[in-house]
């Protein structure tokens, strides 16, 4: 996928559009203490600006899915366990960013349509997919129960437009890494929009849905006990596919700046 590859200068120019929205606000101009300028006040805000801003991802951020069959598709959604985005402003290859995603807060949006025999609650048998159903020793569903993104690279879709993407607040940006889910990790890239930043905190959402194979990171219907249950996934190929498709709704709070 050549996700760990990339233009430098299309990634500053990337940049140069995150802190449109990471500074919306317009900078303060330095108050006369004589009649010249404080220099040393606008120094330091120079030297803010340029700093790395770092932020925690908020516990009301989720992670919706739909996973479509032949004649319908099972829906919901996770919680985050925790996570951490560091932007900067003047290297931009030392971005980074990890989110951590709790799988065994799963719930099913969608209900069971009638006359499907899943043999126990949506939400149980989803978590069986997983490897952590009720049998499964604890030590194994330890392993399994976190879901993690790592960023590799971050580019632009779009960085022409920048007094555009300063009236909207928005940027859409496409973020590559990998993803590990059930001990495997595979490549990943998805589309996103940003909008907030500077004080406030940052909205990412999910610009198109991101399409994970469930077979990459062995997702299969599985018995309480973890065992591979062939009947399990003949009963649910109407209603369970091969692809899920992932939608981001996440927040980040920015931390205190050190004193």
């Amino acid at each position: 996928m050549g996700y760990l590859g990339g233009d430098v200068a299309l990634k500053r120019a990337l940049w140069l559009a995150l802190a449109l929205c990471a500074c919306s606000k317009p900078e303060e101009k330095p108050r006369r203490t004589e009649p010249w300028p404080a220099q040393s006040s606008a120094g330091s805000a120079t030297a803010v600006s340029k700093a790395p801003r770092r932020f925690r991802f908020a516990k009301d951020s989720t992670v919706r899915f739909s996973v479509p069959g032949k004649k319908g598709k099972v829906s919901g959604r996770f919680a985050i366990a925790q996570g951490s985005l560091e932007l900067d402003p003047r290297e931009p290859k030392n971005t980074r960013a990890t989110l951590d995603v709790d799988l065994t807060t799963l719930t099913i949006d969608t209900d069971v349509p009638a006359g499907l025999d899943l043999g126990g609650a949506a939400a149980a048998v989803g978590l069986q997919w997983l490897e952590l159903g009720a049998e499964v020793p604890a030590e194994r569903r330890e392993q399994f129960k976190l879901a993690r993104f790592e960023l590799a690279d971050v580019e632009s879709t779009n960085v022409s437009d920048a007094s555009a993407r300063r009236r909207s607040g928005v940027t859409r940006v496409t973020v590559v890494g990998t993803l590990q889910v059930h001990g495997f990790r595979a490549p990943v890239r998805a589309e996103l929009l940003v909008a907030g930043g500077g004080s406030e905190r940052l909205s990412i959402r999910s610009a198109r849905s991101l399409v994970l194979p469930l077979s990459t990171h062995d997702i299969t219907a599985r018995d309480a006990s973890g065992i591979a249950d062939a009947l399990g996934a003949a009963r649910a190929a109407d209603w369970v596919g091969k692809n899920a498709s992932v939608d981001l709704d996440l927040f980040a709070e920015p931390e205190s700046a050190p004193k």
